[in-house]
């Protein structure tokens, strides 16, 4: 029997869980079997990351949703290169990824990271939601539950695996004595790291040696550099940008917060937690679905920074229960 040839294809403007989650995929999908190519739009920043994790993504440029020239391109690619299937992330990816399918033949299967609307993902044959969340989600639109998966995100244990603390916290510069919190994702609105500062600017009140964390870029980068100056914690708060590798920085937290006010799934509680973190977490989407309220971390009303603080706080008073 043949290999499963797959072509996944994706359209991102950052990097983010998805991003990750599909370059791991493309590195784990040959041990089962599966021949897989990767496209993705020329100039995203995605085409450089893949490159830095060894895979090599088909490119060139596309307009949008409404392309039609990428989808007899896409379609020309399935037929020449004989793909059995065609594997789709993020919406536009799906929409054109679906029709391309059509005209060559071939099935489409969207993968829905996020809270999305349902329009581009009607076209395609099958689509997997990350949460059930999620399906719920796309099924309340009018998608049909017999057309909807769950598979919830994995997660490599043998590369998310526990670290000393106190040997991460001083590779990354901080004090083993004193606690350290970490908010990692893009800036948006939407990840709620507004949320986290003003929690983190309650605890240092009671806990001033205690450092924050954020990870990632985005449009509200400015924002919340501007809100940590007027609460005056700038010396206590290490914006990171984007780092591909953020286990360093997960092993050196005494806690992670996902303050999520919108969220398919939470790739980041779920790497947290398999290296020993506890997570603060909202109950939002697909949170509920990893974090087991006082078991594995906390799960506390979105918009809430009075409750983020308070469960940061039971976890630097009782170390056992963190």
């Amino acid at each position: 029997m043949s290999a499963l040839r797959v072509l996944e294809a994706i359209t991102p403007s950052r990097i983010g869980g998805a991003e990750v989650y599909v370059a791991d995929l493309c590195r784990e999908l040959p041990a089962l079997g599966a021949e897989i190519e990767l496209f993705c739009p020329a100039g995203r920043p995605f085409v450089e990351y893949a490159k830095s994790r060894g895979l090599d993504a088909i490119t060139w440029n596309t307009h949008g949703k409404l392309d039609p020239v990428t989808v007899l391109k896409l379609a020309g690619l399935i037929k020449r290169d004989r793909i059995d299937v065609i594997h789709t992330h993020l919406s536009t990816a799906s929409l054109l990824g679906a029709l391309a399918g059509k005209l060559a033949g071939i099935p489409s299967v969207a993968h829905v990271h996020g809270l999305n609307s349902a329009a581009c993902f009607r076209r395609s044959n099958l689509v997997i939601a990350v949460s059930e969340a999620v399906k719920r989600h796309l099924c309340a639109q009018g998608l049909p539950e017999d057309r909807v998966r769950v598979a919830h995100n994995g997660v490599d244990l043998d590369k998310y695996s526990p670290m000393p603390i106190d040997d991460a916290k001083r590779e990354q510069g901080f004090d083993p004595d004193s606690p350290v919190f970490g908010v990692f994702g893009r800036l948006s609105s939407e990840k709620g790291q507004r949320n986290a500062i003003e929690a983190f600017a309650l605890l240092l009140k009671d806990v001033p040696t205690a450092s924050l964390i954020l990870t990632g870029d985005g449009k509200d980068r400015p924002t919340l550099e501007a809100l940590v100056r007027s609460l005056g914690i700038e010396t206590r708060v290490r914006f990171a940008g984007f780092v591909p590798d953020i286990r360093g920085m997960i092993a050196a937290c005494d806690a992670v917060i996902v303050p999520s006010l919108k969220e398919g799934f939470g790739l980041v509680a779920v790497n947290a937690m398999a290296m020993e973190r506890p997570v603060v977490g909202t109950m939002i989407g697909g949170l509920p679905e990893i974090i087991v309220d006082g078991e594995t971390g906390f799960l506390v009303p979105p918009n809430d920074p009075e409750s983020i603080a308070r469960s940061l706080m039971l976890l630097v008073q009782d170390k056992r229960l963190a």
